[in-house]
């Protein structure tokens, strides 16, 4: 079949931009949601500036806003070579007994995981002694900086609880300190509950209690989606062009009562959906083009969203294609169903659920960025990023925020 719309033959030297050291956030603000927030409207090209608690008075009445409920694992690892060499372990997604991070963590039993290592000549085979002496992890692969360890451990708790006793918050590689105790706390977001990220859905760091309250007052409806943050967020794109990538997969899921509210909301006079990160962004528009996929005739038993979708299947309606997924779960009797997405977006894809979209300011040349410029449209989005230099805006996870309007409101 011929795709529908052109892949993305887009020079990635397009989409870099000069990032000062001095504007990426060491740390966050003492106040959550005291954030700079960047409105940009899309169709009027308009930016103004306001502030994370002004959101509630943005946001249209009796909107929909979709957050991701992924929670932060402490899975940077400290151990020791038996001649005493120090070795980091990045913990990235479980392979063994189970696939599903939630349950791995809640276990007790020993567990295998693809990881990164830090460390010189660290050989298949080694065994490795955490540094308090709690656990030890087994090198079965390794290949550069890429490996597989199984862990183990004698006490009595879950690897969760292990982890939080004895793992390091994984901040992203360009804050450059090491993590203390209120990273614990603020590299969290306030809906997080399903274990599994390596790195935090930082739109949703700006949120608070107080802000929520606001939102619900205005009638605005939450509904929470899970997708487990990956490092390939962090990876820059070498290729030359954005059709040369290969994408990083990273694990979603979705409730049933979760989606049948996304439906229902869909079926108002004039529904408008907000999306907080680009996290929540990729697992709503993978549902919808897992529906689009449906409506067309297939009927996978496995949820896997291919890199082109958003370029190469037929669109539909969001609330058919919503539709479609809740019936196949129906079909199956899910009460919670996951998936893989690969789902790259990028100018020229097309989008089949998003009316505006509240993330932060990301790294040059990265796939976050192609998504905000298909959001955006191009060049707005470079005088979105101009006007956050311009405006003293703080970067990346720690920073400010923006919020791009697609649809008027």
């Amino acid at each position: 079949m011929k795709p529908l719309r052109a892949r993305p033959n887009l020079l990635m030297a397009h989409y870099l931009y000069d990032l000062p050291n001095n504007r990426i956030a060491e740390r966050p603000l003492p106040e959550r949601d005291a954030a700079n927030l960047l409105l940009a409207d899309v169709t009027r090209e308009s930016i103004h500036h306001r502030t994370v608690r002004d959101l509630a008075d943005i946001l249209p009445a009796h909107s929909l806003l979709v957050v991701n409920r992924s929670r932060v694992v402490a899975a940077r690892l400290m151990f020791t070579k038996e001649t005493g060499g120090a070795v980091e372990i990045l913990l990235l997604r479980p392979t063994a007994p189970s696939t599903d991070p939630a349950v791995v963590l809640a276990s007790d039993q020993p567990s295998e995981w693809e990881c990164l290592v830090g460390g010189k000549n660290v050989m298949p085979g080694m065994l490795l002694q955490h540094q308090t002496g709690a656990m030890t992890a087994t090198v079965l692969e390794r290949s550069g900086t890429e490996g597989v360890v199984r862990l183990e451990w004698t006490t009595p708790e879950s690897l969760s609880k292990l982890l939080d006793r004895c793992g390091h918050v994984p901040l992203p590689p360009y804050i450059k300190r090491a993590d203390d105790t209120e990273d614990q706390h603020r590299y969290q977001t306030i809906f997080a509950r399903d274990e599994g990220s390596v790195a935090a859905p930082t739109a949703g760091l700006h949120f608070t209690p107080r802000l929520v309250e606001a939102l619900t007052a205005r009638g605005v409806a939450k509904a929470e989606v899970t997708l487990h943050v990956g490092l390939g967020t962090f990876q820059p794109v070498e290729a030359t062009t954005a059709a040369e990538h290969t994408m990083h997969a990273e694990r979603i899921e979705v409730g049933r009562d979760e989606l049948q509210a996304i439906i229902e909301h869909l079926q108002q006079e004039s529904p408008f959906v907000t999306v907080v990160g680009t996290t929540s962004l990729r697992t709503l528009e993978s549902l919808y083009w897992f529906g689009c996929g449906l409506i067309e005739g297939s009927d996978p038993d496995d949820v896997v969203i291919d890199q082109w979708s958003a370029f190469e299947l037929e669109p539909h309606p969001r609330y058919e294609a919503l539709v479609a997924v809740a019936a196949w779960m129906d079909r199956r009797g899910l009460q919670r169903m996951w998936g893989e997405t690969h789902l790259m977006l990028a100018p020229g894809a097309h989008l089949g659920v998003v009316d505006a979209l509240m993330t932060n300011f990301h790294q040059p040349g990265n796939t976050l960025l192609l998504l905000v410029a298909a959001i955006a449209g191009d060049p707005f989005w470079r005088e979105i990023y101009t006007s956050a230099l311009e405006n003293n805006y703080r970067f990346l996870s720690y920073g400010d925020s923006s919020f791009i309007v697609r649809t008027p409101i």
